[in-house]
């Protein structure tokens, strides 16, 4: 397969396709994170600009990071991560005497 760019049906199908992984695994479609998230794929729908970037998810303690390819070689992706809590600090596990 030559390297192309995204067709934008290619990319509204891949778009459709993270949107409702989110829902299926319990997102709701009308929190904050998704809209967000919503917004910029909408966006990258319309435009075909690459990019990468993080979005907030709050209400559920994680943050997606988003891939969005320009080319046809690789598939649009978002990795729901946990969100660590900068402000608690690292629970240290040590031996009691």
């Amino acid at each position: 397969m030559s390297k192309k760019e995204k067709t934008k049906e290619e990319r509204l199908s891949e778009t459709v396709n993270l949107l409702t992984q989110l829902k299926n695994n319990g997102v709701r479609s009308n929190s904050l994170g998704y809209l967000s998230l919503k917004q910029r794929l909408t966006a990258w729908v319309e435009s075909g600009v690459p990019e990468d970037f993080t979005v907030p998810f709050r209400e559920y303690g994680r943050e997606a990071v988003v891939s969005l390819p320009r080319y046809n070689n690789r598939a649009a992706g978002i990795n729901f991560k946990v969100k660590k809590d900068s402000e608690e600090p690292d629970l240290e596990i040590s031996e009691l005497d």
